[in-house]
Protein backbone atom coordinates (compact mmCIF):
# COMPACT_ATOMS: atom_id res chain seq x y z
CA UNK A 1 0.00 0.00 0.00
CA UNK A 2 1.30 3.73 -1.10
CA UNK A 3 2.41 5.91 1.77
CA UNK A 4 -0.36 8.22 0.46
CA UNK A 5 -3.35 5.89 1.32
CA UNK A 6 -1.72 4.77 4.50
CA UNK A 7 -1.63 8.53 5.56
CA UNK A 8 -5.41 8.60 4.02
CA UNK A 9 -6.83 5.43 5.44
CA UNK A 10 -5.03 6.37 8.80
CA UNK A 11 -6.78 9.99 8.73
CA UNK A 12 -10.20 8.81 8.10
CA UNK A 13 -9.76 6.44 11.29
CA UNK A 14 -8.93 9.43 13.58
CA UNK A 15 -11.50 11.54 12.45
CA UNK A 16 -14.29 8.66 12.40
CA UNK A 17 -13.55 8.24 16.44
CA UNK A 18 -14.09 12.14 16.42
CA UNK A 19 -17.55 11.98 14.77
CA UNK A 20 -18.40 9.32 16.37
CA UNK A 21 -17.68 10.66 19.69
CA UNK A 22 -19.60 13.79 18.63
CA UNK A 23 -22.88 11.70 17.27
CA UNK A 24 -23.14 11.18 21.30
CA UNK A 25 -23.50 14.88 21.71
CA UNK A 26 -26.03 16.18 18.92
CA UNK A 27 -27.39 12.99 17.51
CA UNK A 28 -28.35 11.00 20.91
CA UNK A 29 -28.06 13.67 23.71
CA UNK A 30 -29.41 16.69 21.49
CA UNK A 31 -26.53 18.74 22.85
CA UNK A 32 -25.11 20.46 19.23
CA UNK A 33 -21.40 21.69 20.51
CA UNK A 34 -19.07 24.23 18.54
CA UNK A 35 -16.61 23.11 20.86
CA UNK A 36 -15.08 19.60 20.18
CA UNK A 37 -12.14 20.31 18.40
CA UNK A 38 -11.13 21.53 21.67
CA UNK A 39 -11.36 18.42 23.38
CA UNK A 40 -9.42 16.84 20.88
CA UNK A 41 -6.88 19.23 21.24
CA UNK A 42 -6.89 18.40 25.42
CA UNK A 43 -6.37 14.92 24.52
CA UNK A 44 -3.59 15.81 22.02
CA UNK A 45 -1.94 18.29 23.86
CA UNK A 46 -2.16 16.19 27.45
CA UNK A 47 -0.29 13.24 25.68
CA UNK A 48 2.08 15.52 24.10
CA UNK A 49 3.26 17.44 26.86
CA UNK A 50 3.17 14.33 29.33
CA UNK A 51 5.13 11.86 26.83
CA UNK A 52 7.97 14.67 25.18
CA UNK A 53 8.51 16.84 28.53
CA UNK A 54 7.62 14.85 31.18
CA UNK A 55 8.93 11.78 29.91
CA UNK A 56 5.73 9.34 30.78
CA UNK A 57 5.26 5.86 29.18
CA UNK A 58 2.93 6.27 26.16
CA UNK A 59 0.69 4.03 28.35
CA UNK A 60 0.05 6.61 31.34
CA UNK A 61 0.54 9.54 28.78
CA UNK A 62 -2.88 8.14 27.28
CA UNK A 63 -4.80 7.39 30.36
CA UNK A 64 -4.19 10.94 31.34
CA UNK A 65 -5.41 12.37 28.44
CA UNK A 66 -8.61 10.55 27.99
CA UNK A 67 -8.97 11.42 32.01
CA UNK A 68 -8.58 15.35 30.83
CA UNK A 69 -10.68 15.68 27.96
CA UNK A 70 -13.33 13.71 30.19
CA UNK A 71 -13.13 16.36 32.97
CA UNK A 72 -13.33 18.91 29.80
CA UNK A 73 -16.33 17.63 28.75
CA UNK A 74 -17.87 17.64 32.48
CA UNK A 75 -17.02 21.28 31.81
CA UNK A 76 -18.62 21.89 28.78
CA UNK A 77 -21.36 20.25 30.16
CA UNK A 78 -22.07 23.07 32.82
CA UNK A 79 -23.84 25.79 30.21
CA UNK A 80 -25.88 22.45 28.56
CA UNK A 81 -26.81 22.41 32.29
CA UNK A 82 -28.21 25.84 32.13
CA UNK A 83 -29.04 26.81 28.51
CA UNK A 84 -29.94 25.43 25.17
CA UNK A 85 -30.45 25.44 21.45
CA UNK A 86 -28.57 28.57 19.88
CA UNK A 87 -27.44 29.81 23.38
CA UNK A 88 -25.58 26.39 23.87
CA UNK A 89 -24.22 26.89 20.40
CA UNK A 90 -22.72 30.45 21.35
CA UNK A 91 -21.18 29.05 24.63
CA UNK A 92 -19.76 26.09 23.44
CA UNK A 93 -18.57 28.31 20.22
CA UNK A 94 -16.90 30.64 23.15
CA UNK A 95 -15.19 28.11 25.02
CA UNK A 96 -13.91 26.70 21.65
CA UNK A 97 -12.58 29.99 21.08
CA UNK A 98 -11.15 29.92 24.65
CA UNK A 99 -9.36 26.75 24.43
CA UNK A 100 -7.82 28.06 20.81
CA UNK A 101 -6.24 31.13 22.40
CA UNK A 102 -4.87 28.56 25.82
CA UNK A 103 -3.40 26.12 22.90
CA UNK A 104 -1.56 29.46 21.05
CA UNK A 105 -0.25 31.33 24.21
CA UNK A 106 0.22 28.90 26.79
CA UNK A 107 3.62 28.13 25.31
CA UNK A 108 5.22 26.55 28.42
CA UNK A 109 2.78 23.86 28.21
CA UNK A 110 1.64 23.65 24.25
CA UNK A 111 4.36 25.32 22.75
CA UNK A 112 2.63 28.56 21.31
CA UNK A 113 2.25 28.60 17.36
CA UNK A 114 5.39 26.26 17.05
CA UNK A 115 3.15 23.09 18.62
CA UNK A 116 5.43 20.32 20.29
CA UNK A 117 7.32 17.88 18.00
CA UNK A 118 9.16 14.43 18.38
CA UNK A 119 6.02 13.07 20.45
CA UNK A 120 6.45 9.48 21.43
CA UNK A 121 4.61 6.68 19.80
CA UNK A 122 3.71 3.61 21.77
CA UNK A 123 5.43 0.12 21.39
CA UNK A 124 3.82 -3.08 21.89
CA UNK A 125 6.31 -5.65 22.41
CA UNK A 126 7.57 -6.98 18.65
CA UNK A 127 5.18 -4.75 17.06
CA UNK A 128 6.93 -1.56 15.66
CA UNK A 129 4.51 1.29 15.68
CA UNK A 130 6.57 3.45 14.20
CA UNK A 131 6.08 2.20 10.68
CA UNK A 132 3.01 3.39 9.05
CA UNK A 133 1.11 -0.16 8.83
CA UNK A 134 1.23 -1.35 11.95
CA UNK A 135 0.05 2.09 12.95
CA UNK A 136 -3.05 1.99 10.46
CA UNK A 137 -3.99 -1.35 12.21
CA UNK A 138 -3.78 0.11 15.91
CA UNK A 139 -6.03 3.35 14.67
CA UNK A 140 -8.52 1.07 13.25
CA UNK A 141 -8.55 -1.05 16.20
CA UNK A 142 -8.93 2.00 18.32
CA UNK A 143 -11.93 2.95 15.93
CA UNK A 144 -13.96 -0.56 16.27
CA UNK A 145 -13.27 0.25 20.21
CA UNK A 146 -14.91 3.08 19.54
CA UNK A 147 -17.56 2.51 17.33
CA UNK A 148 -18.38 -0.96 19.56
CA UNK A 149 -18.69 1.17 23.12
CA UNK A 150 -21.29 3.57 20.88
CA UNK A 151 -23.36 1.45 19.23
CA UNK A 152 -23.41 -1.02 22.95
CA UNK A 153 -24.23 2.43 24.66
CA UNK A 154 -26.80 4.16 22.49
CA UNK A 155 -28.43 0.20 21.91
CA UNK A 156 -29.01 0.05 26.03
CA UNK A 157 -31.28 1.50 28.66
CA UNK A 158 -29.28 4.19 28.95
CA UNK A 159 -29.26 4.62 25.21
CA UNK A 160 -32.57 4.72 25.37
CA UNK A 161 -32.68 7.19 28.65
CA UNK A 162 -30.80 9.53 26.13
CA UNK A 163 -33.31 9.14 23.21
CA UNK A 164 -36.08 10.44 25.64
CA UNK A 165 -34.13 13.01 27.22
CA UNK A 166 -33.52 14.25 23.80
CA UNK A 167 -36.91 14.31 22.37
CA UNK A 168 -38.46 16.12 25.52
CA UNK A 169 -36.85 17.12 28.95
CA UNK A 170 -39.57 17.46 30.63
CA UNK A 171 -41.16 14.73 29.95
CA UNK A 172 -37.90 12.98 31.41
CA UNK A 173 -37.81 14.66 34.17
CA UNK A 174 -41.55 13.94 34.78
CA UNK A 175 -41.00 10.14 34.42
CA UNK A 176 -38.09 10.66 37.19
CA UNK A 177 -34.75 10.45 34.48
CA UNK A 178 -31.53 11.94 35.80
CA UNK A 179 -31.92 14.76 33.17
CA UNK A 180 -28.95 16.37 34.45
CA UNK A 181 -27.02 13.64 35.70
CA UNK A 182 -27.37 11.63 31.92
CA UNK A 183 -26.10 15.26 30.51
CA UNK A 184 -23.06 15.79 32.63
CA UNK A 185 -21.91 11.53 31.57
CA UNK A 186 -22.59 12.11 28.11
CA UNK A 187 -20.62 15.12 27.57
CA UNK A 188 -17.62 13.19 29.49
CA UNK A 189 -17.83 10.13 27.40
CA UNK A 190 -18.13 11.96 24.47
CA UNK A 191 -14.79 14.30 25.74
CA UNK A 192 -13.11 10.96 26.52
CA UNK A 193 -13.46 9.43 22.96
CA UNK A 194 -12.40 12.54 21.83
CA UNK A 195 -9.23 12.89 23.82
CA UNK A 196 -8.58 9.59 22.39
CA UNK A 197 -9.25 10.66 18.85
CA UNK A 198 -6.02 13.51 20.22
CA UNK A 199 -3.87 10.97 21.73
CA UNK A 200 -3.87 8.63 18.15
CA UNK A 201 -3.64 11.82 16.65
CA UNK A 202 -0.96 13.05 17.82
CA UNK A 203 0.92 9.61 18.01
CA UNK A 204 0.39 9.54 14.39
CA UNK A 205 1.88 12.92 13.05
CA UNK A 206 4.97 12.78 15.83
CA UNK A 207 4.20 16.45 16.02
CA UNK A 208 0.33 18.98 16.95
CA UNK A 209 0.20 22.45 16.38
CA UNK A 210 -2.94 24.94 17.12
CA UNK A 211 -3.74 25.13 13.88
CA UNK A 212 -5.25 21.45 14.06
CA UNK A 213 -7.65 22.12 16.96
CA UNK A 214 -9.56 25.52 15.90
CA UNK A 215 -13.29 26.35 14.81
CA UNK A 216 -13.06 25.38 11.47
CA UNK A 217 -11.81 21.75 12.79
CA UNK A 218 -15.02 21.76 14.96
CA UNK A 219 -17.20 22.72 11.72
CA UNK A 220 -15.36 20.05 9.42
CA UNK A 221 -16.49 17.05 12.97
CA UNK A 222 -19.93 18.69 12.90
CA UNK A 223 -20.41 18.20 8.97
CA UNK A 224 -18.75 14.27 9.16
CA UNK A 225 -21.66 13.92 11.80
CA UNK A 226 -24.46 15.48 9.37
CA UNK A 227 -23.65 14.19 6.26
CA UNK A 228 -23.33 10.39 7.55
CA UNK A 229 -26.09 10.17 10.17
CA UNK A 230 -26.22 12.12 13.16
CA UNK A 231 -27.70 9.10 14.83
CA UNK A 232 -26.00 6.55 12.91
CA UNK A 233 -22.69 4.84 14.39
CA UNK A 234 -21.89 3.57 10.45
CA UNK A 235 -22.96 7.03 9.24
CA UNK A 236 -20.65 8.85 11.58
CA UNK A 237 -17.73 6.62 10.58
CA UNK A 238 -18.46 7.11 6.30
CA UNK A 239 -19.26 10.92 6.75
CA UNK A 240 -15.84 11.12 7.89
CA UNK A 241 -14.20 9.11 5.21
CA UNK A 242 -16.33 11.47 2.96
CA UNK A 243 -15.08 14.92 4.29
CA UNK A 244 -11.67 13.68 4.86
CA UNK A 245 -11.26 12.49 1.53
CA UNK A 246 -12.58 15.49 -0.12
CA UNK A 247 -9.33 17.78 0.48
CA UNK A 248 -6.80 15.09 -0.73
CA UNK A 249 -8.94 15.00 -4.10
CA UNK A 250 -9.27 19.10 -3.97
CA UNK A 251 -5.42 19.04 -4.02
CA UNK A 252 -4.92 16.94 -6.88
CA UNK A 253 -7.02 19.76 -9.45
CA UNK A 254 -3.59 21.61 -8.10
CA UNK A 255 -5.98 24.82 -7.82
CA UNK A 256 -3.58 27.43 -6.08
CA UNK A 257 -3.86 27.58 -2.13
CA UNK A 258 -5.56 30.91 -2.19
CA UNK A 259 -8.86 29.28 -4.66
CA UNK A 260 -8.22 26.25 -2.98
CA UNK A 261 -9.30 26.80 0.79
CA UNK A 262 -12.36 28.64 0.03
CA UNK A 263 -13.16 25.89 -2.70
CA UNK A 264 -13.37 23.28 0.17
CA UNK A 265 -15.44 25.58 2.16
CA UNK A 266 -17.63 26.12 -0.46
CA UNK A 267 -18.09 22.00 -0.93
CA UNK A 268 -18.92 21.83 2.31
CA UNK A 269 -21.18 24.12 2.70
CA UNK A 270 -22.99 22.85 -0.55
CA UNK A 271 -23.17 19.95 0.60
CA UNK A 272 -24.90 20.22 3.62
CA UNK A 273 -27.63 22.55 1.82
CA UNK A 274 -28.47 20.00 -0.91
CA UNK A 275 -28.61 17.28 2.47
CA UNK A 276 -30.50 19.40 4.00
CA UNK A 277 -33.14 19.56 1.20
CA UNK A 278 -33.11 16.22 -0.02
CA UNK A 279 -32.14 14.08 3.05
CA UNK A 280 -31.72 15.86 6.28
CA UNK A 281 -31.42 12.99 8.21
CA UNK A 282 -27.84 12.26 6.64
CA UNK A 283 -26.84 9.55 4.33
CA UNK A 284 -27.31 6.72 6.76
CA UNK A 285 -29.56 7.19 9.98
CA UNK A 286 -31.90 4.93 12.04
CA UNK A 287 -35.60 5.07 11.10
CA UNK A 288 -36.74 7.45 13.52
CA UNK A 289 -39.27 6.31 16.35
CA UNK A 290 -43.21 7.34 16.03
CA UNK A 291 -43.45 8.89 19.79
CA UNK A 292 -46.72 7.59 21.53
CA UNK A 293 -49.69 9.27 21.60
CA UNK A 294 -50.61 11.01 24.48
CA UNK A 295 -53.71 9.35 26.65
CA UNK A 296 -55.85 12.67 25.57
CA UNK A 297 -55.10 11.86 22.08
CA UNK A 298 -55.63 8.23 22.52
CA UNK A 299 -58.88 8.21 24.31
CA UNK A 300 -60.22 10.99 21.51
CA UNK A 301 -59.31 8.22 18.63
CA UNK A 302 -61.00 6.04 20.67
CA UNK A 303 -64.16 8.16 20.78
CA UNK A 304 -64.05 8.62 16.85
CA UNK A 305 -64.21 5.03 16.66
CA UNK A 306 -67.16 4.41 18.38
CA UNK A 307 -68.82 7.19 16.84
CA UNK A 308 -67.68 6.04 13.57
Amino acid sequence: MSPYMLSLLTSIAIFAILSLSLSLLIGHMGIFSMAHAALFGVGAYTYAFLSVKQDWSPLAATAAAIVLAAAAGAVMAVPALRVSGDYFIVASFALQIVASSVFSNWTSVTGGTGGIPGIVRPVFGPIDLFQDQPFLVYSFIVLLIVAALGFWLVRSPFGRMMHTIRDDEVVAATMGKPVRGTKILVTVLAGAFAGLAGVVYGQYLMYISPGSFEVATSVSIITMVVVGGMTSILGSIIGAAIITVIPPLLQEIRLAESVAGPLEQAFFGLLLVVLMFTRPQGLLADKPHRRPRSAGTQAAAQEASHVA
